[in-house]
Parts: structure tokens; C-alpha cells; sequence
């Protein structure tokens, strides 16, 4: 029987401080060197495993070290000869760089035994035969609590690639202040997330009250968006019925009256003066200093955001403000339905956990894997990030239920989509910004950039590509 985490980590204090010591190491292959006496009086083998990460929030490795603690008081107590030294890094870059790094580093046998990366790659790495698939780890005790949904975002061509380190919403973010300025109490404040649930406040009553915050000078604008390419835009296309991915014949949909609604969309907004003229050139601080300093009624962000408003300050006279200045002057919901009565969305973009096709210790990294879905560690990361739990158990973490950001939005993984896991997506959704981009500057009509997008489309992903009319 395995022994809780909290008491293994307790006992093994000495052993983590090393562990941990690895955080910020370069990844060296992984490989096996004795080091010491065993037990029995025979050379301990020390076997070297790696993982990698993007960015900032470096739970995602120090978790697995965390992990490794505790595989490592199992592998005593089973009597095995050996130890796991895990050595960890975060790339400094953007997560395109950081998969392209891996995919070169696979190709000379540098890999990191384990990569964290988005999971809309893992159509890309798969196809390129750069990780291993995990199917037996979706057969496990461990995971059998894990949201059913989140399978589909990890599945490329019917196996599991990769393992769920988190995941997230992509709420609309409303300001409580400007919808007093304009006559509502705090009940219909309050309760606009649970109209906009049941279908009952669309994205065209979303759009009349931005034209109102605006038209009455009690917002500077009534919406905003992230300026730059990114997931957000394909929540609008799933929202007004957009197919876009055919799983058996693993091809990219351009579904065109669907995709037409949405450059709609967004040349409505701009037509009408509702965001910044220039948007999509601006950079994303400035995106943030909007919302932040309350000149927006509505923002589509991720619930992520808090987290980053806390740590840079952007606030003009505040600076930098924490989740419980957020919650009193916002509120995040779903992003209305197009239609009366309909299903709202988000969209979640987890970040997923990997396994090198390299790697020589496929056992031990699927027990560390095993190990990593704890609900306490998953909380850790959860309430440093700002993201959503994986599975029941960390779902029902009275730490988790007690955040008061989080345990309001946990719903929203009930109505989420995922991008395709198709190796050229990243294609299809650079395109499609652009289109947006054009209809928002007013360079081109919706048809126009619709008509041009095609052509893009053809050109780009030729028998990849399925147009439906």
C-alpha cells in the first residue's frame, strides 16, 4: 500500500532538498550511474530521468520532483536496488520555441524524458513519432477519476499521447462597477453568470450592453480581446456551430458559414467602435492596463489572468492587485450563447505531459506520472497558477473549493471544446487571426476576408483540408 504523499515527503525531507536542488538544471540524457551502497550491501543504481517546461510556472516540474520523492521510498520498500534523480528545466521562450527545441533535441538523443507542451501538439509530435503513447496510463487506478472531457484533448488518431498536467477556462470577465453606472443592482449583477448558463443572455445582448457602457461614456470600451493569435478566437467559431476537425480522416474543417459569423463577429464589434482601433497590433500589457484599470465592461481573457495581474502592475495607481481586488470588481462568465436558449462555452487549452520516444525508462516515467496526479500536488499548482483541476479529487480539494476565484469558475470545464490535435492547426488559426485582424481594421469585409482565407487555407493545408460549404 502506497504510503499518503504528505507523510512520504515528511519523511524524505534530506532526499527532496537534493531533488529540488535540480530545478533549474539543463536536461542531460537520461541514463544510470551507481552511486553508493544499496540495502543489501550491492551498488545503488541511480537512474537519471528530465522533464521540461515553458515559462513561469515551474509546478509543472517541481511537482514531478515532488513525485520522484515518493516513487523513490516505494522503489526501497519494494526492494529494488535503485533511486530516481530527476534533473528539471523551463525553457525561456515561447512554447513554439520550446517544441521546437524538443524536436530538435529528439532527433541528436537529447530529449527530455518527459515535455510539457500545449496539447494541440501532440498531433505534430505524434505523427513525427517523437513521443510514446500512454494508453495504459488512462487504464489507471490513478487517473480514473480524471474529467471523462479531458481524454479527447490528449487522443490523436484513437491513442492517448499524453497526460493532463492541467487545465483551464476561458471566461468572459465583466466589470461590476460599469454595470452599476448603468442601472444594475447587484442582484442582476450577480446573477448574469447563471443567465448567461441557461441561455437566456446572449452574445447579442452582450454586444447591446457594450454599445450602452459605451454610448453612455460608463466604459471607454465595451470590449476587449488578446491582440495577438491564440486560442480565444476558436471559442467564437465553436459557439456559432463551427465543425472543426475530422478525427477519422484526421483533416482540418474549414467550415465556412460558421467561420463567416464569426469575422462577422468581429467586424461588428470594431464597426462599431466598441474596441480599440488598433487591437490586434497592440501588445498584450497594454491589453491588461484596460482591463485592470476598469476602462473595459468586457474582457476575453483566462482565468489565468488574476494570477498575472498579481504579479506585474499594471494598475495605474494600485499596481499590481490580487485576486480579491478582482472579485470585488469583477465578475467571469461563460461566453454567452449566439443563440437564445442555447449552450454557452469556453475553451480550455491544457497543458499536457509527454513522453519521449527516447527515453530508455518508459516504467519509471509512467510511475512518475502516476505519482504527479495527486490531488494535493495538483492543488499546489492549481492555486499558484490560477487553473483548474484534472480530476474529481483535486476537484473536491477543500483548499481548491475554498479559492475564492477558482471554486466559483470549476463549472466551466462542463461546457468546454479543445482545439484540434492536428500537426497543422497552428496553420489554420494563424490564418484565421489575420482574417480577423483585416475585418477588425476595416481592410476587408467578412466575405472579402472569408473569400481570401480560403485561398490561404487551400494553399496551406491542400489535402489536409476539408471545405464545408
Amino acid at each position: 500500500m502506497r504510503k499518503s504523499l504528505t507523510a512520504v515527503l515528511t519523511s524524505a525531507i534530506v532526499l527532496s532538498s537534493v531533488l529540488a536542488g535540480c530545478s533549474n538544471s539543463e536536461n542531460k540524457p537520461a541514463g544510470a550511474a551507481n552511486a553508493g551502497g544499496g540495502a543489501d550491501g550491492k551498488e545503488l543504481q541511480v537512474i537519471t530521468l528530465s522533464a521540461q517546461t515553458t515559462g513561469i510556472e515551474k509546478t509543472r516540474v517541481d511537482n514531478l520532483v515532488k513525485a520522484a520523492v515518493v516513487l523513490n521510498e516505494e522503489l526501497k520498500t519494494q526492494g529494488k536496488n535503485m533511486e530516481v534523480k530527476l534533473e528539471t528545466k523551463s525553457f525561456d521562450g515561447s512554447w513554439d520555441d520550446s517544441l521546437k527545441q524538443f524536436m530538435l533535441a529528439s532527433k541528436s538523443n537529447k530529449a527530455p524524458d518527459i515535455f510539457a507542451i500545449g496539447h494541440e501538439s501532440i498531433g505534430m509530435l505524434a505523427k513525427g513519432k517523437y513521443i510514446l503513447p500512454l494508453d495504459s496510463l488512462k487504464e489507471s487506478k490513478e487517473y480514473a477519476d480524471l474529467f471523462p472531457i479531458l481524454w479527447d484533448s490528449v487522443t490523436f488518431q484513437g491513442q492517448i499521447w499524453g497526460i493532463p498536467q492541467d487545465t483551464e477556462a476561458r471566461p468572459v470577465f465583466y466589470n461590476k462597477g460599469i454595470l452599476k453606472k448603468l442601472g444594475w443592482t447587484d442582484q442582476q449583477i450577480n446573477e448574469l453568470p447563471e443567465k448567461v448558463k441557461q441561455g437566456e443572455f446572449t452574445l447579442d445582448d452582450m454586444t447591446k450592453v457594450a454599445e450602452e457602457a459605451k454610448a453612455k461614456g460608463a466604459a471607454e470600451f465595451g470590449i476587449v480581446h488578446r491582440p495577438t493569435n491564440g486560442p480565444d478566437f476558436q471559442a467564437l467559431a465553436y459557439n456559432f456551430g463551427a465543425e472543426l476537425y475530422d478525427a477519422a480522416q484526421n483533416k482540418i474543417i474549414f467550415d465556412k458559414k460558421a467561420v463567416e459569423k464569426q469575422l462577422q463577429y468581429y467586424y461588428d464589434i470594431a464597426q462599431k467602435k466598441l474596441i480599440p482601433d488598433n487591437l490586434t497590433t497592440m501588445e498584450f500589457k497594454n491589453v491588461h492596463k484596460i482591463v485592470v484599470n476598469e476602462k473595459a465592461l468586457f474582457y476575453y481573457g483566462g482565468i489565468w489572468n488574476v494570477n498575472n495581474w498579481a504579479a506585474d502592475a499594471y494598475h495605474d495607481q494600485i499596481g499590481k492587485v490580487d485576486a480579491k481586488w478582482v472579485n470585488e470588481r469583477m465578475g467571469m462568465m461563460l461566453i454567452p450563447a449566439a443563440e437564445k436558449g442555447g449552450k454557452p462555452v469556453t475553451l480550455s487549452h491544457p497543458i499536457v505531459y509527454t513522453v519521449s520516444s527516447g527515453t530508455k525508462h518508459q516504467d519509471l516515467v509512467n510511475r512518475l506520472l502516476e505519482l504527479v496526479v495527486d490531488p494535493k500536488l495538483q492543488t499546489e499548482h492549481n492555486l499558484k497558477t490560477f487553473h483548474l483541476p484534472i480530476t474529481k479529487a483535486a476537484a473536491d480539494d477543500p483548499n481548491f473549493k475554498a479559492d475564492v476565484t477558482l471554486g466559483g469558475v470549476a463549472y466551466m470545464s462542463e461546457y468546454t471544446t479543445f482545439l484540434p490535435n492536428h500537426e497543422s492547426f497552428n496553420k489554420y488559426s494563424g490564418s484565421v487571426f489575420k482574417a480577423i485582424q483585416a475585418v477588425e481594421l476595416g481592410k476587408q469585409t467578412p466575405a472579402e476576408a472569408l473569400k481570401d482565407l480560403e485561398t490561404q487555407l487551400k494553399n496551406d493545408l491542400g489535402d489536409e483540408l476539408i471545405i464545408k460549404n
